[in-house]
């Protein structure tokens, strides 16, 4: 009896351990029919953008970031109205680990267990609507004013996802910022070790959820 109450605080530990830092998780559904883009289009400027990303399993975490290889944004009148992204899956790179321990799990991400980049090299986001919000920044991060929704496109399957960023639109461009959100892989497919599509994963497990965070600029 001792060592089951032992193990309740213990197992409760765990759990939050492996949920996702600071992120909360961005609305998804089916995708959603993207409007007209009407309004000046900027270019993304590669060397002012960057994606990162955060995965969490029992007992730790990896981090990095990835490519993103191509983007435009289409405004009108201070407002957003449409503009794609397309993300580089084989540019991932991991920042917590070195030698051969870090190309090891690079290769594990690009395989068919994750994101099985010799068949869908990209991941594409395409807007469909930037609502403007009030929002608080949370403790190190940035005051959102929009709700950002649009259809994300990853190893064949297209959801909608909606998340809070930071927008500036002014005449030499566009900028978007997030805080770090969170994305559930197995909605695109994504299941390897995920213990809520296999049973068996019950102590040897990685997280459904994806961080990721984005910080965009378009010239």
């Amino acid at each position: 009896m001792k060592r089951a109450i032992f193990l309740v605080p213990v197992l409760a530990a765990l759990v939050v351990a492996c949920n996702p830092k600071n992120a909360d998780e961005a609305k998804t559904g089916e995708a959603k029919k993207a409007g007209e883009a009407i309004g000046t289009t900027m270019s993304l400027d590669a060397e002012e953008s960057t994606m990162f990303w955060r995965g969490v399993k029992v007992g730790g975490e990896h981090h990095g970031t990835v490519g993103i290889k191509e983007g435009s944004v289409t405004a009108e009148g201070g407002k957003i109205t449409g503009g794609k992204i397309v993300i580089d899956l084989n540019a991932i790179v991991n920042e917590d680990l070195e030698g051969e321990w870090n190309e090891k799990l690079v290769g594990h991400l690009k395989s068919e267990d994750f994101f099985h980049t010799a068949e869908y090299p990209e991941a594409v986001f395409e807007i469909v609507s930037a609502e403007a919000i009030e929002g608080e920044a949370p403790e190190g991060g940035v005051a959102p004013t929009h709700e950002i929704t649009g259809n994300l496109t990853m190893r064949g399957v297209t959801k909608s996802i909606a998340f809070p960023a930071k927008v500036k639109v002014s005449d030499d461009g566009v900028m978007a910022k997030t805080n770090e959100f969170a994305i559930d892989r197995t909605k695109w497919g994504v299941n390897f070790k995920s213990r809520t599509v296999f049973a068996e994963f019950k102590d040897d497990y990685i997280n459904d959820m994806i961080n990721l965070k984005f910080d965009v600029a378009f010239k």
